[in-house]
């Protein structure tokens, strides 16, 4: 029995800490460096397990030690694997820079994430029957995730897309009808509607702007100023908490990863939303991906005011 079900990318991440960006042709030092775990599949995967849900997860890695050191750190309570390992692609890869203020610059190279197939996902088919929550994004073949939506679909799970990184060509409608949530951020949906979001106002008219698409339901995620939804049952705006963020890398990954669990928790829109926008708020208190994604308990004790809605 799994609550949710997460089909994605796996990487490992090399993430260098840097006091601002260098220019063109200057060698910088490092003030840290970090080899972790990360890609957004295994991130989300991470945060639906720490706050709370049973997950599988649907990857493809290499047969390379890299493959081998995210199996290890995926191996957890309450989370079921169900890889492919290929000998023909390496195990993803992100190279991550951020500077002092927490914004970050992230290269991938896919690898295996490119690899996987629709065969695993129809292979695993019987796992979806328990899936209240699948959880999506965009660094694997859409393909892919459009077969996993349909059988989420067709099993009554809610289906969930991180549109991210954002699609080289522009979605017909069609695509946009197999998710119930898009969740953007406001780069992504720029390039979804070729016009960038700056206020939660603007964000509001995104989310509408994405259900006119043919999505059900969007959420914007604007980083520090909060969230805006437009969903079959809720529309709004929420501001997010101030924190103070060293290392951005990962919040979108956990907000959509708790929120996955706060729908298994059947929490309504509202309630999903807030503990999301917190849960993704205290993760960029910690350098990191998948280790700086917050635990259940950690999200209930914060004593941040309650975020302002409209």
């Amino acid at each position: 029995m799994t609550d949710v079900i997460v089909v994605g990318s796996v990487n490992i991440d090399f993430t260098n800490y840097l006091i601002d960006w260098p220019r063109v042709g200057e060698t910088v030092n490092t003030q840290d460096t970090k080899i972790s775990l990360g890609g957004k599949g295994a991130n989300q995967c991470v945060a639906a397990s720490n706050l709370g849900s049973t997950v599988t997860m649907l990857g493809a890695i290499g047969d390379d030690s890299f493959g081998r050191e995210a199996i290890h750190a995926l191996q957890r309570p309450g989370i079921t694997l169900q890889f492919e390992q290929r000998s023909d692609a390496t195990t993803g890869m992100a190279f991550i820079d951020v500077v002092s203020n927490g914004s970050n610059v992230i290269r991938v190279a896919a690898g295996a994430n490119n690899c996987l197939t629709t065969g695993l996902i129809e292979k695993n088919a019987h796992l979806f029957a328990s899936a209240k929550v699948i959880l999506l994004q965009n660094e694997i073949p859409l393909a892919v995730s459009l077969t996993a939506a349909r059988i989420g679909r067709e099993n009554g799970a809610l289906v969930v897309m991180d549109p991210a990184p954002a699609p080289s060509e522009l979605w017909q409608g069609s695509i946009h009808s197999a998710f119930d949530i898009l969740t953007p951020n406001a780069e992504e949906a720029h390039l979804l509607l070729g016009e960038k979001p700056v206020t939660l106002e603007d964000a509001l008219g995104a989310a509408n702007a994405v259900r006119n698409l043919g999505a059900r339901g969007a959420i914007v995620t604007m980083g520090g100023k909060g969230v805006s939804w437009s969903l079959p049952s809720s529309s709004g705006t929420m501001a997010a908490p101030m924190v103070n963020a060293v290392d951005t890398v990962a919040a979108g990954d956990c907000f959509n990863g708790a929120l996955a669990a706060a729908y298994v928790d059947q929490k309504n829109d509202e309630e999903a939303i807030r503990f999301a926008m917190l849960a993704a708020a205290l993760t960029t208190t910690k350098k990191g991906a998948s280790e700086a994604i917050p635990v259940k308990a950690d999200v209930l004790a914060m004593k941040w005011p309650e975020p302002q809605i409209s």
